[in-house]
């Protein structure tokens, strides 16, 4: 794009070919001539040499303009060729314009037909150029969005269309291509997001004002997402006529400050064990240790290691919060209800029966799975008053609309016919050290939260339909609850 237009003339009379370059360069300085004596050699220069233009003669001995065309036309295919030729039929016309010539031109005595030829040529030129250019802008264009997981819309307030780009397309689960009006694109949104957007969208066209949005998102293909979706108003003549914006699929970003959040929570419980549970033990043990020293008393003893004890429970299952704890890299298919019995062989269950409602697969991690059960089942047995039966069953989604086809388990729940979890207690079990029994640990139902967390699976406690507990886990929103 330095100014230069590079011009290949063939032509197989070397006068001509020389006379036609010397008028072209002094029509317009910006046109350096290269010349060929035949197809042949033309194709031979274009391999070896770049050009923004070819002007042909037509009638060459052993090849004709037309057919040298075809030949460089699957190399070359928008590369204008202009055809310079001394035959002026309609016949020539029509033949030259069927094969994709950029312009056609007759040979004629006179300057005036080289300043006319000049000028088609800086025109094609100009035309190839900025094709050219919006062609590179629009693939750069295409593979940001692809980068930034970012697509652009607008919608025309005067006539009620829509442009989508691709990417946004993508994000919603569609192919390219597809028609997505605004009605309907409102409907991928999470039912508890679509006000929010709605009252931006109506603020936009009637205030002016922008907006910028983190919502929930369900694509076409089943996949949850968060996204940020921006609107600005665009007016003329003081009205607005159209807003533009962009959608960005932002849920990887989301889930990074998940974690990061998880971790830090993570932290303040550790911290909240090393300076409270494992102290008071700790104190114990050395009260009991000072009281044998003075005393003998060989019970301080008993006293002092079963406090050690304690400790040495604690510490272990703070390394199972940790372990457990992790973000879930590798799953495979498991069996719901083959992991269940085997978590269930594995606690001592006082003669309370297991119940398995459930053929369901679950993306899973085997070890961690059996983990969360077991520590479901155990706390039953130690907190269920009056527990007969456990029961193991799927959570199934009632849907007014679907737009994916198959299973449509939500999720799977443990339950027990006990007399269940008081409700002022609920947003409480699951934190580190919570136990209604003191000489338990009460990290058994935190180490259940933080498996199906790393899972990415939502953790609630209800009711069951026998009135005892149930512990429902089912899928996240990509990026955790709003």
């Amino acid at each position: 794009m330095d100014g230069t237009v590079r011009v290949l003339h063939v032509d197989d009379d070397p006068d001509f070919r020389e006379l036609t370059a010397q008028l072209l360069e002094r029509e317009d300085d910006r046109i350096t001539v290269s010349t060929a004596s035949d197809p042949t050699e033309g194709r031979e220069r274009l391999a070896a040499e770049e050009f923004d233009c070819i002007v042909s003669d037509f009638d060459m001995p052993g090849e004709s303009g037309l057919a040298f065309l075809e030949t460089i036309r699957a190399d070359y295919p928008d590369l204008p060729f202009i055809l310079f030729t001394g035959k002026g039929s309609e016949e020539v016309a029509s033949d030259a314009i069927s094969a994709g010539v950029t312009d056609y031109l007759q040979k004629a005595v006179g300057s005036e037909q080289y300043e006319l030829l000049a000028n088609r040529i800086d025109t094609a030129v100009d035309q190839y150029r900025t094709a050219r250019e919006l062609e590179r802008q629009n693939d750069l264009f295409e593979k940001a969005e692809r980068i930034g997981n970012v697509g652009a819309w607008e919608y025309d307030i005067v006539s009620g269309t829509t442009y989508v780009s691709d990417e946004v397309l993508r994000i919603h689960g569609l192919d390219p291509g597809t028609r997505l009006p605004p009605e309907e694109s409102m409907s991928y949104y999470h039912p508890d997001d679509r006000d929010t957007l709605q009252r931006g969208f109506r603020r936009a066209i009637e205030s002016g004002r922008p907006y910028d949005l983190e919502l929930r998102m369900r694509g076409a293909d089943g996949t949850q997402r968060w996204v940020r979706t921006r609107g600005e108003p665009q007016s003329e003549d003081g009205d607005i006529v159209r807003i533009r914006g962009i959608l960005q699929d932002i849920t990887e970003p989301k889930r990074r400050e998940k974690k990061l959040k998880r971790q830090n929570a993570r932290l303040e419980e550790f911290a909240h064990v090393v300076s409270h549970d494992i102290r008071n033990p700790l104190q114990a043990a050395r009260d009991q240790l000072k009281l044998a020293r003075e005393s003998g008393d060989p019970d301080a003893f008993t006293r002092a290691e079963e406090a050690l004890a304690r400790i040495e429970t604690i510490v272990a299952n703070i390394l199972t919060l940790a372990r457990h704890g992790r973000a879930v890299d590798e799953t495979e298919p498991v069996q719901l209800a083959a992991v269940a019995r085997e978590a269930w062989n594995t606690v001592e269950t006082e003669g309370i029966t297991l119940s398995i409602d459930t053929t369901v697969e679950l993306a899973a991690d085997p070890e961690r799975l059996r983990q969360l059960l077991e520590n479901l089942f155990r706390n039953a047995v130690e907190h269920g008053e009056g527990i007969e039966n456990v029961r193991v069953g799927e959570i199934q989604t009632l849907f007014t609309a679907t737009r994916a086809d198959g299973d449509t388990t939500n999720g799977f729940y443990v339950a027990d016919d006990g007399v269940g979890i008081p409700d002022d207690i609920r947003d409480d079990v699951f934190g580190s050290g919570f136990t209604t029994v003191p000489e338990r640990t009460g990290f058994g139902l935190s180490i259940v939260a933080q498996i199906a967390e790393a899972h990415g699976w939502e953790t609630t406690v209800t009711d069951s339909l026998a009135g005892g507990a149930r512990f429902e886990f089912t899928e996240q929103p990509a990026g955790g609850p709003k």
